[in-house]
């Protein structure tokens, strides 16, 4: 009750105290105030008392919230939002728009540089294969551009991809068509602003990659491309791409104490998907789509049909060499492309390990494993679902825990006999070889760019490729 009386006894003096509105006040003076001069100054003093033009304090704190303009300051931005970009998406990094990362011969997550630089340099990412129609079909000479047995390796690999993708927190948009239609596309709806992909060294590749740029840039993207898929970058060799010498053991003598650079950890997260715009995934199209014949009932791969421990009981009877060979029974993808990397190590180094540690000298072990690398590894490097540096750090990786289980012995062994080698040694022979062919076919593709598509396709395809153009 104390409260109360002390609250009613001052609720009066507010209201007294509260000042009256000018128009009123002055209107009773005019009224009641003598005409005479004495009584207009006593009216002016009376108004000068009561201040009417200053704020009540209690009208100050929600003057404060009024926009600018009126005399208040300006509203404090919202947590997450970046001040003086109203284009950008909240959350999104100062600066930063959505990417597209273009897969082709690079059907992985490990080592992936277009991925890497995607990720670090983007808000959000979409990651998209197309199956191009002008890789399928008949050739002029009557035979399909791409083989049954390799599209259902090929159409295994981007469902393993798209596994990966997903675990990752993204997701694979898959097409059939040409990639400078899609890529083009996806670029106006998503409002990407850059296109990520890895030059390739083929005549036809090149000129899809060129027309893949222009598609992109005409939407409003930027198009950056990547060396990728050697053991050797491009941009490490000790000479110009038109001095690549004609002979391999020149080119070897050249590369061989090159320091290959550390292949890239694949992430365990990715960028989300571009808000602007949803994009329906597709999917992975059969064979008959590419129009191709099915394959024979029971032709089957990664364990169907049977074929896969047909496949492993005929490399048991090989002597453990070689793993399943092109005849149907290879399956695609990163996953199995690792599993048959460390079969393939493991197999050289215990048959190494059963005869005393000592594989022979280099030729030997050609002829005893280089045989079986190109049915073991290849197909799985030619579709980019294993990377040739991740190769080699696993097979280096092999090495020296070979070299620590050998100790002391083995390493004056080695030296009493400097020709014998570990048979794993050959791996990086084999990679090298592989290096001098794709950089073989990129120097003279290059050259019939120029030559058979005239200016303008020799000025395209070096333009798609800024690493290249530096390089020649």
């Amino acid at each position: 009750m104390a409260g109360l009386a002390c609250r009613s006894s001052a609720f009066p003096t507010a209201l007294t105290a509260r000042p009256r509105p000018l128009r009123s006040l002055a209107a009773a003076s005019a009224a009641h105030a003598p005409s005479s001069p004495a009584g207009l100054a006593a009216q002016l003093r009376q108004l000068k008392q009561l201040k009417v033009w200053d704020a009540p304090a209690s009208s100050a704190s929600a003057s404060s919230s009024r926009p600018a303009a009126r005399g208040g300051r300006a509203p404090a931005p919202a947590r997450g939002d970046a001040p003086g970009r109203p284009g950008e998406r909240p959350g999104a990094a100062g600066g930063r728009c959505p990417g597209i990362v273009w897969f082709r011969g690079d059907l992985r997550l490990h080592d992936h540089e277009a991925l890497s630089r995607a990720q670090a340099e983007c808000s959000s990412l979409l990651p998209v294969y197309c199956f191009d129609p002008r890789d399928y079909g008949k050739s002029p000479q009557g035979y399909d551009k791409t083989g049954p047995y390799r599209a259902r390796f090929l159409t295994e690999a981007v469902a393993s991809l798209r596994q990966r993708l997903r675990a990752a927190g993204s997701e694979l948009v898959v097409r059939l068509g040409r990639p400078e239609e899609v890529i083009a596309e996806l670029v106006r709806k998503t409002g990407a602003g850059a296109v990520y992909c890895h030059t390739e060294v083929s005549y036809e590749e090149l000129q899809v990659e060129a027309a893949v740029k222009g598609a992109a840039e005409g939407a409003g993207a930027r198009f950056r491309a990547f060396w990728a898929n050697t053991l050797c970058h491009l941009e490490d060799l000790p000479f110009r791409l038109q001095q690549l010498p004609q002979n391999f053991d020149k080119f070897k003598q050249q590369v061989e104490a090159l320091a290959v650079r550390a292949a890239l950890p694949a992430p365990t997260e990715l960028r989300g998907l571009p808000l602007g715009g949803r994009v329906d995934p597709g999917d992975i199209p059969t064979l008959q789509q590419l129009g191709l014949q099915p394959l024979p009932t029971g032709c089957g791969a990664g364990g169907r049909g049977g074929s896969a421990a047909a496949a492993t009981a005929s490399a048991a009877a090989a002597g453990g060499k070689g793993a399943a060979a092109l005849d149907g029974t290879a399956r695609g993808g990163e996953g199995e492309a690792v599993r048959q990397l460390r079969r393939f190590v493991a197999q050289v180094a215990g048959a190494a390990a059963g005869r005393g540690g000592s594989g022979g000298s280099v030729p030997s072990c050609g002829a005893a494993y280089g045989s079986n690398f190109a049915s073991s590894i290849a197909p799985w490097l030619a579709t980019g679902c294993l990377s040739p540096r991740h190769m080699l750090e696993d097979v280096q990786g092999a090495l020296s825990q070979a070299g620590g289980a050998a100790g002391a012995a083995g390493t004056e062994a080695a030296a009493a006999k400097p020709t014998q080698q570990h048979p794993l040694t050959w791996v990086r022979f084999e990679l090298l070889w592989r290096d001098f062919f794709r950089f073989m076919t990129l120097k003279y593709s290059s050259l019939s760019a120029r030559q058979l598509g005239g200016g303008a396709a020799g000025a395209g395809t070096a333009a798609a490729q800024p690493a290249l153009a530096a390089a020649v």
